[in-house]
């Protein structure tokens, strides 16, 4: 069974995707970071040093062991030219769905 066929099976049941769709966020954060560190070649103890945190805490922010706080994550990303987006979608969207999510000027129009 490949990976994706897995998450799908998993993801069937309502519980478990509930818990997914919590913890998303977090992954995806990590994620980020790992992209940003990999295309800048940096190992972690170097992107930690940039942005005054120890390696210990980047790998287990990375592995998804820590939740980082949202000015952990803006200093990391601060430290090597980048800035932090957040983004406000419904709950009922999915990824999945090939809907995009709505930008800033459709959902200022939409609520506004």
């Amino acid at each position: 069974m490949s990976l994706e066929n897995l998450k799908t099976k998993l993801l069937s049941d309502p519980k478990v995707k509930a818990h997914y769709e919590e913890i998303k966020p977090e992954f995806e954060a990590a994620r980020a970071i790992i992209a940003i560190r990999r295309k800048l070649a940096l190992t972690q103890r170097e992107l930690a040093e940039k942005a005054g945190i120890k390696q210990p805490q980047l790998a287990r922010i990375e592995s998804g062991k820590q939740s980082p706080r949202l000015e952990t994550i803006a200093a990391i990303a601060a430290s090597v030219g980048y800035a932090v987006e957040i983004k406000l979608v419904p709950l009922h969207q999915s990824d999945q769905s090939g809907e995009q999510p709505q930008t800033d000027r459709q959902t200022s129009q939409l609520i506004g």
